[in-house]
C-alpha cells in the first residue's frame, strides 16, 4: 500500500472522500482528496489583490432525473490568471504543482446550490486558441470523483461549433456560461449540471 493510500484511508475515508487513484502520479485533474474538512456551498478563491476582472459564478446540480437536487455535492475548480498560467507561490504541494492557488472547493447545500467569486481566466497562449475555461470536477457523497468538461465564456469567439461538437461530458447541459456584467464591472455566469456516471 503507497504513503498516499495509507493517509487516504487514515484520514480522507471518514470525510467521505474517494481514494481511487494517486493524485501525482495518476491523476493530473482531480483534487477532491485534497478538499479542506469543512467546507460550505459558496466560497471565494482568488485573494483580494489578484489582478483581474471579478466573477462570480452560480450554479444547481441536480440528480440524474434532472430536476431534483443534489445536496452532499463536493465541486472541484481551478483556473488560470489574467497572463493564462496557472499561477504558483512555490510552496504548493500535491496537485496544487499542477493546478496553482486559483482553485477552491464547494459543498452543494440542500438545494443543490454551489457558488464561488474568483476572477475572470485568460486562455491559454498556446494549445492552439482553446478558450478561457474553467475546470471541474465533480464527487457525489460516497461516490468517485470524476472530471467534466471545462466551462467555457459566452463571449469568448474562440468558443466554435467544431470545439463542442466535440465535447462528450458537458454535465448534462451546455458548458458554455452565459455571462454579463454588473454595473460594478463584475461579470456573473451561471453553470447548472446533472450527476452522471462514467467510466
Amino acid at each position: 500500500m503507497s504513503r498516499f493510500q495509507v493517509i487516504c484511508l487514515s484520514s480522507l475515508l471518514a470525510l467521505g472522500f474517494s481514494c481511487a487513484s494517486e493524485p501525482e502520479q495518476d491523476c493530473s485533474w482531480c483534487g477532491a482528496h485534497e478538499a479542506p474538512r469543512s467546507l460550505s456551498w459558496n466560497t471565494t478563491i482568488a485573494p483580494p489583490d489578484e489582478p483581474g476582472e471579478k466573477l462570480v459564478v452560480t450554479g444547481t446540480i441536480y440528480q440524474e432525473d434532472g430536476s431534483t437536487p443534489a445536496a452532499d455535492v463536493l465541486v472541484y475548480v481551478y483556473h488560470t490568471n489574467v497572463e493564462g498560467v496557472y499561477p504558483k507561490r512555490g510552496d504548493e504541494t500535491g496537485n496544487a504543482r499542477r493546478h496553482g492557488y486559483l482553485r477552491g472547493w464547494m459543498r452543494t447545500d440542500e438545494e443543490g446550490r454551489y457558488r464561488f467569486e474568483t476572477i475572470r481566466p485568460a486562455p491559454y497562449h498556446t494549445h492552439g486558441g482553446e478558450p478561457a475555461h474553467i475546470h471541474y470536477t465533480i464527487q457525489p457523497k460516497g461516490s468517485r470523483e470524476y472530471w467534466i468538461n471545462a466551462a467555457w465564456f459566452s463571449d469568448d469567439p474562440r468558443v466554435t461549433d467544431e470545439l463542442l461538437a466535440g465535447l462528450n461530458r458537458q454535465g448534462g447541459f451546455s458548458n458554455v456560461m452565459q455571462v454579463s456584467q454588473d454595473a460594478n464591472g463584475v461579470w456573473h455566469g451561471k453553470r447548472d449540471l446533472i450527476l452522471a456516471t462514467y467510466e
